[in-house]
């Protein structure tokens, strides 16, 4: 019996041929959908692990971007960042067709959404501990850890308008005249300098895993499929523009101005540094990626209705420009 995307028979082959519990039965249960990558639960024996593969076979650069994660987890095992432990990459495509790799399941829960019982009330502590795991991850000495070529922090910030405006183009689409302001003015106001480090690229209270017991602790950071080297400070910006909306105030979660105080004191950072730029970047990106999303679901609007989408475009493009705004008014 097979799981779609999974031959049980041959991932059986592969893990006794690397050691993993052989001849112990398997298990395995489909565990996330996303859009680019899949994940299952393999249970084997006394092990838990989840198994990561790209959703489609042949996809442009998907065997490569499962090579690049299952580096930096690698890299990331002798620091303290929280992270699920590599285990073994496939690169035998002939076994699903693409490259896999397995990496130890985090116990936890997400913590958008009610605490358990554990951790009742305890929403300062666990917005804290999202922030320090950030924290962590931006101390790494990314060249001491072997990932002296992971990324291009040179230019950084010079190539973001040209690849995302890049993007925009490539869907072929609509015309977008807000987002060329937007494109326009972040051109303009390029940071003059940073201190490049590890960027998971896409850090959010939905991409971390909590540990169910206290004290509050961030017990892994996950999907790190758009992981880089370069400017943190739009790591934290990105985390709390989500957590904004994830974690309202009114349900006990501290304010956000608090958490970028305590993340640009631990990073040695000046708490009133100019981060509109930062803002309307990531929005920015945001309203490109989901513009891809909407002209997708023109096409097929089973899986999300094209209207709610291109909503949530406007929504982005008009909290870049609302940065802008900001931004002009401080000058």
């Amino acid at each position: 019996m097979s799981t779609p995307l999974i031959d049980h028979e041959a991932l059986t082959r592969w893990l006794d041929a690397q050691g993993l519990a052989p001849g112990a039965p398997l298990t395995v249960e489909p565990l996330s959908n996303g859009r680019s990558n899949v994940m299952y639960s393999i249970e084997r024996g006394e092990h838990n692990w989840v198994l990561r593969r790209p959703r489609k076979v042949a996809v442009e650069r998907a065997d490569d971007l499962m090579r690049r994660e299952f580096r930096l987890l690698t890299a990331l095992r002798a620091t303290n960042v929280p992270h699920a432990r590599a285990v073994a990459l496939c690169e035998d495509t002939a076994i699903f067709g693409c490259v896999f790799y397995l990496m130890e399941q985090a116990e936890g829960f997400n913590p958008v959404g009610p605490l358990p019982q554990t951790l009742t009330d305890a929403y300062e502590p666990v917005a804290h501990a999202m922030v320090d795991a950030l924290v962590s991850l931006h101390q790494i000495d990314w060249r001491a850890v072997g990932l002296e070529d992971f990324g291009k922090p040179d230019g950084f910030h010079q190539r973001q308008v040209t690849r995302w405006l890049g993007q925009l183009d490539s869907y072929d689409g609509r015309t977008l005249p807000e987002l060329a302001h937007v494109a326009g003015w972040l051109d303009r106001q390029l940071p003059r300098h940073f201190e490049p480090t590890i960027m998971h690229g896409d850090y959010h209270v939905l991409n971390v895993i909590m540990a169910p017991d206290r004290p509050a602790r961030v017990a892994a950071i996950v999907d790190w499929e758009t992981a880089t080297i370069g400017d943190p400070v739009l790591d934290m910006v990105g985390f709390l523009e989500v957590y904004g909306e994830a974690c309202p105030s009114g349900q006990g979660w501290p304010d956000p101005s608090g958490l970028w105080r305590r993340y640009a004191i631990s990073r040695g950072l000046a708490v009133d540094i100019p981060v509109d730029y930062y803002v309307a970047l990531y929005n920015f990106r945001m309203a490109v990626l989901t513009e891809g999303i909407y002209q997708r679901s023109l096409r097929d609007n089973t899986r999300e209705p094209a209207h709610d989408v291109a909503e949530r475009v406007t929504l982005s493009t008009r909290r870049a420009l609302t940065a802008i705004e900001q931004a002009t008014h401080t000058l």
